[in-house]
């Protein structure tokens, strides 16, 4: 099985995916691609044998697992639904957290006659995809993935074997996109027009991925214009700041410039305009 999500747009069971169309107990592995809960949220279901059969191994890379926990420790607490509507509950989480077991890219592994590798996708931290090969018949399947390098993570990479199975995400395989170059202009120079006239900026944004993708961008745009120096940024996320320890901890996952930084002795998380929500409470 490759990643085994929820429903964004539903709740409880309704969420879920069609586990009365498979028979859970015949599948030997679940590969995970990555934490989003569209591709994670219903794996700690999977253990439990009063819901499923299922007997067999989870495998996903080591940044994924930490942030899989804290997505779905979330999910559980902010899904408003009675009780006996929950998937799973934080004991759940625990008990599934402890028996996921990790990988590296480019890591051959073999369990029941499957041999199985990952490869970087780009996308997320920690995204992979995944190749199977059973009998000399190998299967690519990409999860979501980018060939675009962003500020903080590096592009997918391009397997140099032969695939038999491609099974491919393709959710902007009609769009076209301008070169993130341009993106990055656009959206500096409206920042940086609004608080020129003294206005301030509200920016909606994931808590994982594309809030450290932005916080990248507003730093060094603040960095290379001295006029905006006494302006403040703030980002109000925990989960966010949660997050940058884990991407302090594999910065070797990142993109290039952001190794380079850390190769210079220097914690590219460590923002020098950017901080914390103040606590007003006290």
């Amino acid at each position: 099985m490759f990643d085994c999500g929820v429903h964004p747009a539903h709740s409880g069971m309704s969420c879920l995916p069609y586990f009365d169309h498979i028979n859970p107990q015949e599948v030997d592995l679940l590969l995970v691609t990555h934490f989003h809960l569209d591709h994670s949220g219903a794996v700690p279901l999977g253990y439990f044998v009063s819901r499923t059969e299922f007997k067999g191994k989870v495998f996903m890379t080591h940044p994924t697992r930490p942030i899989c926990k804290m997505l779905w420790q979330d999910y559980a607490r902010v899904s408003k639904i009675a009780a006996e509507d929950q998937i799973f509950s934080s004991e759940d989480i625990g008990k599934t957290v402890e028996q996921i077991e990790l990988l590296d890219y480019h890591e051959e592994r073999q369990f029941r006659g499957i041999k199985f590798s990952c490869f970087r996708a780009g996308h997320v931290l920690g995204a992979a995809m995944f190749m199977i090969n059973i009998g000399g018949i190998r299967v690519l399947y990409t999860g979501d993935y980018s060939r675009e390098e962003d500020r903080h993570l590096p592009q997918a990479e391009i397997p140099n074997v032969r695939i038999h199975v491609l099974i491919v995400e393709s959710t902007y395989g009609v769009m076209n996109h301008e070169p993130r170059e341009q993106r990055e202009q656009r959206f500096t120079n409206s920042v940086h027009q609004i608080v020129r006239q003294g206005g301030k900026c509200l920016l909606p944004v994931f808590a994982l991925g594309r809030a450290q993708e932005i916080l990248l961008i507003l730093e060094d745009y603040w960095e290379r214009n001295s006029d905006l120096h006494e302006i403040p940024i703030f980002y109000n996320s925990p989960m966010a700041t949660k997050c940058l320890r884990i991407f302090e901890t594999y910065t070797n996952m990142c993109s290039l410039s952001v190794q380079e930084q850390a190769n210079r002795c220097n914690n590219p998380w460590i923002l020098k305009y950017i901080q914390n929500m103040p606590d007003r409470s006290s």
